[in-house]
């Protein structure tokens, strides 16, 4: 199982070579490429050059020992952008469809894709489903023709009138599993937010959602902490989550995806530059001894 770590942060304040050279010297042999650029018309991955840009980046990352094993859509669309078909076939299915062959350019074999879900969500149910299997439904043939898997991903809410986190899309297992299994195809896997899973008021666990997933759905995973309020993205055993009971159910489904940190640059944003190194490595260490703790509990026949 490779280590991996979310880059997006940490390339926008230290560059992409740096951010490589801290991530490789502290042990980890993967990252996850966030897609933000194609948000951006100034960047290149943005611009008419993206195949060459996409090229130029591998090219940084592995110098440096690593792989770009995964990659994360931009989600940043406007609400116009989401419910007008006209902006939605112009704007949103097009930039999705770039950042699916850029992953391919990138090597990786699997984008993050959000659901849609910036409307209410209670109440809302089934038209969202609906929504999101026309919306999944149209990345499928991208996802064919650059040998690319999407993995949906479990979303929360809060609700701003009453003050607490809230269900959202994918939040219930049941409903995780019906739009995997809707879609129906080996391109449509499922990547389980293991900080999302506590945020809403629930009996469910990530260890439930994992076990539940299954082997065959759950092919990604994002690896962070909180303290059931926040979505704090904090590195693991910085808040409340049991990670003894995670990696037992990682090992139990036989978990062959990337063991993925997905933290924010809370932990290491301001920390002085001459010890920036070693929080990276503490960081690494961490995911080490986890993922070390997922291959001893897999059941082997």
């Amino acid at each position: 199982m490779k280590l991996s770590i979310n880059i997006g942060g940490m390339r926008l304040k230290y560059g992409l070579e740096k951010s490589a050279e801290l991530i490789s010297h502290a042990g980890f042999t993967a990252c996850d490429f966030g897609m933000g650029d194609l948000e951006k018309p100034e960047t290149r991955l943005y611009s008419d050059d993206y195949r060459n840009a996409a090229k130029d980046i591998r090219e940084t990352i592995e110098s440096y020992g690593l792989k770009i094993t995964q990659t994360h859509a931009p989600f940043h669309f406007s609400a116009t952008q989401w419910d007008t078909p006209e902006k939605f076939d112009e704007i949103v299915i097009p930039r999705l469809a770039k950042t699916i062959e850029i992953n391919s350019i990138l090597g990786s074999k699997i984008t993050v894709v959000h659901p849609i879900h910036h409307m209410e969500y209670h109440g809302h149910e089934e038209e969202i489903f609906e929504r999101n299997m026309y919306f999944y439904r149209r990345l499928i043939p991208y996802c064919k023709e650059f040998d690319v898997k999407v993995a949906v991903e479990n979303m929360w809410q809060h609700d701003k009138r009453r003050g607490f986190n809230s269900f959202d899309t994918c939040n219930t297992i049941k409903e995780f599993i019906r739009y995997v299994d809707t879609l129906d195809s080996e391109y449509i896997v499922a990547c389980l937010d293991i900080g999302h899973v506590v945020l809403p008021d629930t009996k469910e666990t990530p260890c439930d959602f994992i076990r539940a997933l299954g082997h065959e759905r759950l092919k990604s995973i994002h690896i962070h902490d909180n303290d059931y309020t926040k979505d704090s993205h904090m590195v693991p055993y910085m808040g409340k989550l049991d990670w003894s009971e995670i990696t037992k159910a990682l090992g139990e489904i036989n978990y062959d995806g990337d063991f993925t940190y997905e933290v924010n640059d809370a932990f290491y944003g301001n920390i002085p530059e001459r010890i920036l190194q070693q929080s990276v490595d503490f960081m690494g260490v961490i995911g080490k001894e986890l993922v070390a703790q997922v291959e001893e509990k897999r059941v082997t026949n």
